[in-house]
């Protein structure tokens, strides 16, 4: 708070909110109303004691007017142009009273120089309205210098009156002159300190921005380091899981060993992996006179399941081209005993395994002889389908695997007449899709089976392969898949 206790006058209220212009303007008309308001009340006084009645009670107006003015220049209502024209007005009505009554003598006639300081302020908002004040001035100056040079004032003063006011309006219009100058000047000085404040304030917030955009430069300059980084590592990451898939596939069936044992264009193989590597498998050999076909799904899929395919292709190969076991229950048997005991011994208490499915084909017989853990089988005669369950329990996480009586199931199926066979995992029946986005479900898979069994083989998988697509329409692959189909003719004419 101002220790001046004038400063209450000229202050800005808390309640206006005002740009530095604004404050200029501001201390303009607060002078001006305080000033008018002082200087009206001495000329009443004057007036009164030289018995001028008619100017004492213009006074009285004059007084209410700058009254006024100074209330509602503080006000919620800003307008200081129409207020400094109100002033303007009530010196021009002012002064040509006073000296039509008394005359050129007494120096009324310099208060015309008022109106034109405030003219000067106003032009900076209405450049049309300064100039009428102006022009009005002149207009007014000349007019009644004209008029008293050939006509008497109605009331002269005395001589010793007119000489007081003499002095007194010339020393009111030289202070009024000096106060509103000075006032101004200082009201500009103070702008200017807030303007080099707030250029200082801005000047810092500038180099705080600069030093921030430094620092997010820096900080994007080492993350795209980073991210060349990552690329890099994940492009030689790929590459090596690329290098994966070839080794995966080499060790898969080639269309040509799958042609060998099951005749041309007799065997199908719709093989969609998730991600580069699977974790299905398919694996055939022949063995003894007997054809055997695996489709097998690996716990998880991508390079985790892949590893797994890699480990039950080996187990296959050693029970089955080793050991000379062929009957589907007792290969199955037989990884169970060695998924149990092949991470027995590790730390991690890996848990992980695979829901497989086994049929031997033996063509001399015509049996085919299937077991499953968890995974079904799917064949056709004479136009009727059936389907065979998997028992309900996987290779190498199973809670009854190390039972004695807990053994896999086999099954018989004749097939002296033609018979088409489809082993599958659950990716296809799994994937979600279509227009409500739900699963494709087995009961579907199935009569889609049924829809194409009368088919060529190679146009089989071409609909099995466009139905995947679009049912996905777009969707993420949610998991590996893998149909194989196999079209068993009454008398073939396959060797072992």
């Amino acid at each position: 708070m101002s220790l001046n206790p004038l400063s209450v006058l000229f202050d800005v209220p808390h309640h206006l909110d005002l740009t530095i212009e604004e404050h200029k303007d501001f201390a303009v008309v607060s002078t001006a109303g305080v000033l008018g308001f002082l200087a009206h009340i001495v000329f009443f006084i004057l007036f009164f004691l030289f018995h001028s009645h008619f100017m004492m009670y213009l006074n009285i107006g004059s007084i209410l007017t700058f009254a006024c003015i100074f209330y509602f220049n503080r006000s919620s209502s800003r307008n200081p142009t129409l207020l400094l024209i109100l002033a303007s007005l009530e010196i021009l009505v002012h002064t040509t009273f006073a000296i039509f009554l008394l005359g050129w003598t007494p120096n009324f006639h310099i208060y015309f120089f008022i109106p034109i300081l405030s003219a000067l302020v106003i032009s900076k908002s209405n450049a049309i309205a300064a100039h009428i004040i102006n022009v009005t001035c002149i207009v007014f100056y000349i007019a009644l210098a004209t008029y008293t040079n050939y006509e008497n004032p109605i009331a002269p003063l005395e001589e010793i009156e007119a000489f007081v006011f003499e002095i007194l309006n010339i020393s009111s219009v030289s202070v009024i002159v000096i106060i509103v100058t000075m006032y101004y000047s200082y009201v500009s000085n103070e702008s200017s300190k807030d303007l080099i404040q707030l250029n200082s304030k801005l000047k810092e917030q500038s180099q705080k921005v600069m030093s921030f955009n430094n620092e997010l430069a820096q900080q994007t300059e080492e993350l795209q380091i980073q991210s060349e980084q990552l690329e890099n590592a994940n492009k030689h990451t790929t590459d090596s899981i690329r290098y994966a898939l070839r080794i995966q596939e080499a060790v898969l069936p080639s269309f040509s060993d799958l042609d060998n044992l099951f005749g041309e264009k007799n065997v199908i193989v719709f093989y969609s992996p998730k991600d580069i590597v699977s974790g299905d498998f398919y694996w055939a050999k022949g063995k003894a006179k007997n054809k055997i076909i695996v489709v097998a799904d690996c716990t998880g899929h991508g390079v985790p399941g892949a590893m797994l395919t890699m480990i039950g292709e080996s187990l296959l190969n050693n029970i089955v081209l080793e050991k000379g076991i062929t009957e589907p229950a007792l290969i199955l048997d037989a990884l169970q005993v060695y998924f149990s005991t092949l991470f027995s011994g590790s730390v991690h208490n890996i848990r992980d395994g695979m829901d497989i499915s086994i049929s031997t084909i033996n063509y001399k017989t015509k049996k085919l002889h299937f077991a499953g853990a968890r995974n079904p089988i799917t064949y056709i005669q004479n136009g009727e389908m059936k389907t065979i369950q998997g028992d309900k329990m996987s290779i190498g996480n199973s809670n009854f695997k190390s039972k004695i009586g807990n053994r896999f199931t086999d099954h018989q199926i004749d097939i002296s007449v033609p018979t088409t066979v489809y082993m599958y995992t659950d990716g296809f029946q799994d994937q979600f899709g279509g227009k409500v986005n739900r699963k494709f479900y087995s009961k579907n898979l199935r009569e889609l089976f049924f829809t194409i069994h009368k088919l060529p083989m190679s146009k089989q998988r071409t609909r099995l392969k466009l139905t995947f697509m679009e049912w996905c329409d777009f969707a993420k692959q949610t998991d590996d898949v893998t149909i194989v189909g196999i079209k068993i003719d009454s008398s073939p004419n396959i060797e072992a």
